[in-house]
């Protein structure tokens, strides 16, 4: 699960029932969902199966959202897009760890973390996938 989709779940009034009824009626699988401030302004953050990227973004598109679909690199740093994917098992730490890493990528590239969602579908090693995204603040490093 190295891809997301993000946007506000607003039209008029803001509805996130409604949001995900676009995603439902086009057979869209959500494996994982996040977000804050859902109704009042924030985003609602999703990562769809692999092959339903496309499908999704046309069917939020075409109801009048605009959303926009975020990559994490395979390796476990932070992509350009903010966003970064830790795969734990249930052993205690693992997220803190996870969380320390990408904070220390984010000191030196001006980045806080913004928000995390946690997947519900293991892979084959029966690890969680937890994505973590940051978003760009003023800081020294990047000015």
């Amino acid at each position: 699960m190295h891809l997301q989709i993000r946007g506000a779940a607003q039209l008029s009034p803001p509805d996130v029932e409604k949001y995900l009824e676009v995603l439902e009626r086009a057979g869209v699988n959500v494996v994982a969902a996040g977000g804050g401030s859902l109704e009042l302004g924030g985003e609602f953050a999703f990562a769809p199966a692999h092959e339903e990227l496309q499908p999704a973004m046309d069917a939020l598109e075409r109801a009048g959202y605009h959303p926009r679909a975020l990559r994490a690199p395979t390796d476990g740093s932070v992509g350009p897009d903010g966003l970064a994917v830790c795969w734990l098992t249930n052993v205690p730490g693992q997220l803190r760890a996870c969380i320390a890493g990408v904070a220390a990528s984010n000191l030196l590239t001006g980045r806080v973390i913004q928000d995390m969602l946690v997947g519900v579908e293991m892979d084959s090693h029966g690890r969680i996938p937890v994505q973590v995204y940051s978003v760009e603040v003023k800081s020294q490093a990047n000015h």
